[in-house]
């Protein structure tokens, strides 16, 4: 419990000193999303403020009991690649769930860019099959080398697909797959990026002119689809179509398709706090097809943000700050 004022920075290059695995963030995910079912964690949608269609400020608070924390994460986005700055800026505070003191401050950009791959891993260990061998992602950001990197832990990966907007894109991320020992194509259609594909990422940033380009009706028996565009880059309209479709957050979810942010807004059949529970049995077949959206809860940064100050006081990495 902390007795000063006194807390612990931790910059990108701390965060990136802990060396955290994808499956020590998935299963700081799954843990928290446990408490969540438990009633030992809480989360409430993002709140903030959407200056244009790619520009957005949201506070993303959640209380994790286990860990004796409350925090929040502050984020925001622009496109900034022409002015040579990061898309995604955010921090995560921390503070004690007694006292109250803030314990730390720590960068959110690495968090932000590792959540969402821990989060679709646990998502996977309840609605993918355990023999999925055959990734595709669209776009190749990031995001496809986080989710890549997560799912190559724990599901045979072979195969990788690369579909983006761009050639260059989807070619460098074919070196990048080909220099981790896969096998990966570059496809310059939607549906060949869809069909006959195992697992199925899609994470194409928010803007006003994205195209609908993939339709759901294409997935192959047995698909597993997670949607961290919050399926922007589908025709939502046939998601109904599937076997299953579950969310990080009912609520969350609910209020992001009320606002025209989730372009889905009907219901799901589970929410991954039910997954992790088992109120739900997630995938029961080997032929049902799954689509996973998740609009991002902030209880999935405040949990990897609890691992990283845990591991950062352990090794003493981090700067003390005096308020």
């Amino acid at each position: 419990m902390a007795t000063t004022g006194d807390l612990l920075y931790l910059s990108s290059t701390d965060i990136d000193a802990l060396a955290l695995t994808p499956q020590d963030t998935a299963n700081a995910v799954e843990a928290a999303y446990l408490a969540l079912a438990k009633n030992g964690a809480a989360s409430v949608p993002k709140s903030g403020f959407d200056v244009t269609a790619s520009t957005f400020f949201h506070a993303m608070p959640a209380r994790y009991d286990a860990k004796g924390t409350v925090g929040t994460k502050w984020i925001g986005t622009a496109l900034n690649a022409a002015l040579g700055l990061p898309h995604i800026n955010a921090m995560i505070v921390l503070s004690d769930i007694e006292t109250a003191v803030i314990k730390s401050v720590m960068d959110g950009t690495v968090v932000t860019a590792i959540r969402p791959a821990a989060v679709s891993l646990v998502a996977a260990r309840r609605l993918a099959r355990p023999d999925s061998s055959r990734i595709s992602f669209y776009p190749c950001g990031v995001q496809a080398r986080a989710h890549l990197d997560a799912f190559a832990t724990e599901f045979p990966i072979r195969d990788v697909t690369c579909y983006s907007r761009t050639i260059a894109t989807a070619e460098a991320f074919a070196v990048y797959a080909r220099e981790r020992g896969f096998s990966a194509a570059v496809v310059t259609d939607a549906r060949r990026a869809v069909q006959d594909q195992d697992i199925i990422v899609s994470s194409a940033p928010r803007a006003a002119d994205l195209a609908k380009v993939l339709d759901p009706t294409w997935l192959s028996q047995g698909a597993f689809v997670t949607g961290v565009d919050l399926g922007r880059a589908w025709r939502c309209q046939d998601l109904r179509q599937l076997e299953l479709l579950a969310t990080d957050n009912h609520i969350q979810s609910r209020e992001a398709a009320a606002t025209g942010v989730l372009p889905w807004i009907g219901e799901y059949d589970a929410e991954l706090s039910e997954l992790v529970s088992r109120s739900h049995p997630g995938r029961t077949t080997t032929k049902q097809r799954a689509f996973f959206i998740h609009p991002g809860l902030g209880l999935g940064d405040i949990a990897i943000g609890a691992l990283a100050l845990e591991r950062a006081q352990a090794k003493g990495i981090g700067t003390v700050l005096a308020r």
